[in-house]
């Protein structure tokens, strides 16, 4: 299921992380190669290796972007509020949050949505396992395309890393080497945009091992507050339910897609397990 949303913010957004990746790659290799003949062979595995990060963020980018987060099925038959309705008037919100491991009513889906789901107002549907709504990806970010969101921005600092310290050498090394002013700007500029950018989707990486460490999203988190310390789930079952359940080396990998289990809705709620599409 391939899945586009034409939110005008969301598509230039994504434009730009495109760009800005091509731009890290190109003007990172240029650097690597260009001088330092004697160190050629060297020089050239480490632009191949930057060619690698920018190909696994690119694919993890467009995979987070365009897969389905998890929405939840659209019901056949709406769910009737009319007994809970008193002279035709919605009843009031209740103050306290259902239970995280609870099933709840989404009175906009009109349908029953599993443990963890929320409603994303931009893209008009419920997710599972919802943690937020990315503008970078121009997607929310659900149960089953977290895996290549958190591989996109775990590559994006890799590669941010890496070109600094491709950065810093090519400086170190060539120091007495007459440049042309177009190679300094470049270099100044990739220098800056990695320091940037690494320290943003840093924070971004470290804030989402967390998230996945304590067992709660950014909504839950700040709907019921971070937990206390660490759950007492063992920590490879938690990132196994992020990645899938599949080989341990496949996790790093964006072209494998995560084996994650649908949810088995209680019998108590449902008449019909088929009224769902």
């Amino acid at each position: 299921m391939v899945v586009f949303h034409k939110d005008p913010v969301g598509i230039v957004t994504f434009v730009g992380v495109e760009i800005l990746l091509l731009f890290g790659d190109l003007g990172g290799v240029s650097v690597v190669i260009e001088y330092g003949k004697h160190e050629e062979r060297w020089r050239t595995v480490a632009a191949l290796f930057l060619h690698f990060l920018y190909a696994m963020a690119v694919i993890s980018h467009l995979r987070a972007s365009f897969s389905n987060p998890g929405y939840v099925p659209r019901s056949r038959i709406k769910v009737d509020f009319s007994s809970d309705l008193d002279n035709k008037e919605r009843p009031k919100r209740k103050k306290e949050p259902p239970g995280i491991d609870q099933w709840t009513v989404c009175t906009k889906c009109e349908t029953y949505r599993p443990p963890r789901s929320h409603h994303c107002r931009i893209c008009g549907r419920c997710v599972r396992r919802m943690d937020h709504h990315c503008p970078w990806i121009n997607n929310c970010v659900g149960e089953l395309n977290y895996k290549y969101f958190f591989l996109f921005i775990a590559y994006v600092d890799v590669m941010c890393g890496y070109g600094l310290i491709l950065i810093l050498m090519d400086w170190i090394q060539n120091w007495h080497i007459d440049q042309g002013p177009m190679d300094r700007i470049l270099t100044i500029l990739l220098f800056f945009c990695a320091i940037i950018f690494g320290m943003f989707v840093g924070g971004m990486v470290l804030a989402q091992v967390m998230s996945v460490l304590c067992n709660r999203s950014a909504i839950e988190i700040r709907r019921y507050g971070r937990p206390m310390g660490f759950p007492t789930t063992p920590k490879l079952m938690l990132i196994a339910g992020v990645c899938g359940r599949g080989s341990k080396l496949f996790w790093i990998f964006p072209c494998i897609k995560a084996q994650i289990p649908d949810p088995v809705p209680p019998n108590d709620k449902f008449n019909d397990i088929n009224q769902f599409v």
